[in-house]
C-alpha cells in the first residue's frame, strides 16, 4: 500500500517539473514524465489499459490536425479513462515527431500561458486518471490485508474446523467467507462467478459495474497434495481471467493451512507487502492467510519454508 502512496508522490513531482520547466527545458521535461510513466510497470499497465479500450481516433493524422495551430478541432471524452488515453497517445506522437512545442499552439498566448494551459488540458487528465486507479487498487488491497488479519487473529478456529470436516467443494469454504467479508465491507454483488473463456474466477466482485474485481482462490495442504503447483496453477488463472475481464489488477489468496512459510522470490526486489507481481503490463498480488495458529509458537516446532520464484509463476501461462 505504500508503494501506491510513493507512485502518487512520483505523480504529483514529475508534474511539478514540467509546471516549472522554462522554454529550454520543457521538452525535455515533458519526455522524462512519459518515461517515467512507460518505465514504471503498474503505471505503464494503467495507460495501456486506457488505449487498448480507447485506442481511437489514433492515427497520425488526427494527432497532427490537433497539433496544427490554426486547426482547433473539438475534442470529446466519453470518460476520464477515455481522455487519458487520447492525450496519453498524443504526448508520445509529439514527442516522436519533436513537436513539444505544438501543444501550445492549441492555445496560443505567451509561453506560460500557453504552457500552463496546456499541462491541464492534457497532463492533468492522465495524473488523475492514474491516482484514481491507484486509489481503487490500494482499497481493495486494504479490504484483503483486513481480511487476512481478521481470518488469522479471530475467525481461523472456525474456518478451519469447516474445512477439516468437509469432504469435498474445499476451496468454497474460503470462497464463501471471503464473499461475506466483502460484502459487509461495502463490496456490492461479490457473489457472482460468471463464466469466460478461461473458466469461472473464484470471485468476481462488483460484476455490475464496468470495473469488476478478480480474485482467484487457492489452497495450500500438503495433506490434500495441494502444494506449490496449486499456487503456480492459480497464478495462470488468475493471469487468463484479468484478460478475459480486461483488468489490470488481479489478486490471488492462498489459504496455508501448514505450519510453513511460503515466500516469493520475485524478479523486482521491492520487498512490498503483499508480494507484487508485474507481468504482461498487468499486476498480481499474493496474499497468503496462515491457519496454522491453533498450536502456540513454542510447541510449533522448527519452521519450514517453500519457496517459489517469478519464473515459476509465470512459466506455464499460455
Amino acid at each position: 500500500m505504500y508503494y501506491n502512496h510513493n507512485l502518487r508522490t512520483s505523480l504529483q513531482e514529475w508534474k511539478v517539473r514540467l509546471v516549472k520547466a522554462n522554454v529550454e527545458h520543457y521538452a525535455s521535461q515533458l519526455k522524462f514524465l512519459i518515461n517515467n510513466l512507460e518505465n514504471n510497470k503498474l503505471l505503464f499497465g494503467l495507460i495501456q489499459e486506457s488505449i487498448m479500450k480507447y485506442s481511437y481516433p489514433n492515427s497520425d493524422e488526427y494527432f497532427e490536425n490537433i497539433l496544427k495551430s490554426d486547426f482547433k478541432p473539438e475534442i470529446n471524452f466519453e470518460n476520464q479513462m477515455h481522455r487519458a488515453s487520447l492525450s496519453y497517445q498524443l504526448l508520445k506522437y509529439a514527442i516522436m515527431e519533436s513537436k513539444s512545442y505544438s501543444l501550445f499552439g492549441y492555445y496560443g498566448g505567451s509561453f506560460d500561458v500557453a504552457k500552463e494551459k496546456s499541462i491541464e488540458f492534457f497532463i492533468t487528465p492522465i495524473i488523475y486518471y492514474l491516482h484514481d486507479k491507484l486509489d481503487e487498487s490500494n482499497s481493495i488491497l486494504f479490504l484483503l490485508e483486513k481480511y487476512k488479519k481478521r481470518t488469522e487473529w479471530f475467525t481461523y478456529i472456525e474456518l478451519k474446523a469447516k474445512y477439516e470436516t468437509a469432504i469435498k467443494s474445499y476451496e468454497e469454504i474460503f470462497e464463501n467467507d471471503l464473499r461475506l467479508f466483502l460484502f459487509d465491507q461495502g463490496i456490492d454483488y461479490p457473489f457472482s462467478t460468471p463464466k469466460s473463456t478461461s473458466g469461472r474466477a473464484d470471485i468476481i466482485g462488483s460484476i455490475e459495474t464496468d470495473n469488476p474485481i478478480v480474485i482467484e482462490i487457492k489452497i495450500f495442504d500438503k495433506e490434500k497434495n495441494y502444494g506449490k503447483n496449486r499456487i503456480i496453477d492459480g497464478f495462470s488463472q488468475i493471469i487468463k481471467y484479468t484478460n478475459d475481464y480486461n483488468k489490470e489488477i488481479g489478486y490471488l489468496i492462498v489459504f496455508n493451512m501448514n505450519n510453513l512459510e511460503i515466500e516469493f522470490e520475485l524478479n523486482d526486489k521491492n520487498n512490498n507487502f503483499p508480494p507484487m507481481i508485474h507481468f504482461s503490463n498487468k499486476t498480481y498480488f499474493i496474499i497468503i492467510v496462515n491457519l496454522f495458529n491453533d498450536v502456540s509458537a513454542s510447541k510449533q516446532g522448527k519452521t519450514e519454508k517453500v519457496t517459489i520464484n517469478e519464473n515459476e509463476l509465470t512459466a506455464i501461462v499460455d
